[in-house]
C-alpha cells in the first residue's frame, strides 16, 4: 500500500512539472527575422524593409492553446563588422498578417554611441492573436531614418520575445 501511494506522488508530480514545463514552452516564444540596410541607403530620409516570418502554428504548432499573445521584448542587433546601431535616427517595427498591421516597437532619438545592440520600447498592450494566429506567413515591416549614410551593407537582426496564456477548457 505505502509503494502504491508513493508511485502515485511520484506520477503527479511528474505531470505537474511536465504541464508547467509545456506551458512555459508553449507560452513565451521566440521570433526573429533579419533585414538589409543597403550601402548609400540616404540619410535624413525615412526608409522600410521587410522581413518575413511565420506565423504561431508555425513557431509552436500549438495555435489553439494560447491567446493574449503579445510583445514581451524586442531588440535590434548589427552583425556587420565594426557597425554601430547608432546610424539609426529611429526605428518603428511593425507586424503584419493577412492585411492588418500593428506597431510592435520603437526607438527615437538613438544615441551614436550605443554599441551593436538596441532595445526597443514595445508595445505590450496591444493583443497580437489575428495577426499570429492568422495562419498567413507573418512580415515584419521595419521603418527607419538613418543620421548617416551606410558605407557597407548593414545586416540587422531583429528579435522578439512574445508571450501568452494557455486556453484553458472548463
Amino acid at each position: 500500500m505505502k509503494n502504491i501511494f508513493l508511485s502515485a506522488i511520484v506520477a503527479s508530480a511528474a505531470m505537474a512539472s511536465c504541464s508547467t514545463v509545456s506551458s512555459i514552452m508553449q507560452n513565451t516564444f521566440p521570433y526573429t527575422t533579419n533585414i538589409v540596410v543597403t550601402q548609400g541607403s540616404p540619410a535624413n530620409t525615412q526608409l522600410s524593409a521587410v522581413g518575413a516570418g511565420t506565423s504561431i502554428n508555425q513557431l509552436v504548432g500549438a495555435a489553439a492553446n494560447v491567446k493574449d499573445i503579445r510583445v514581451a521584448s524586442a531588440n535590434m542587433t548589427v552583425s556587420s563588422g565594426g557597425q554601430s546601431m547608432g546610424v539609426f535616427q529611429s526605428v518603428r517595427v511593425y507586424l503584419s498578417a493577412g492585411g492588418s498591421e500593428v506597431l510592435v516597437g520603437s526607438r527615437d532619438n538613438i544615441a551614436d554611441n550605443i554599441g551593436s545592440s538596441l532595445s526597443l520600447d514595445v508595445n505590450s498592450s496591444q493583443i497580437l492573436d489575428n495577426i499570429m494566429k492568422s495562419g498567413n506567413a507573418v512580415q515584419q515591416r521595419v521603418v527607419y531614418i538613418l543620421k548617416t549614410t551606410p558605407a557597407t551593407d548593414l545586416n540587422i537582426r531583429t528579435s522578439m520575445n512574445f508571450s501568452s496564456v494557455p486556453v484553458t477548457s472548463n
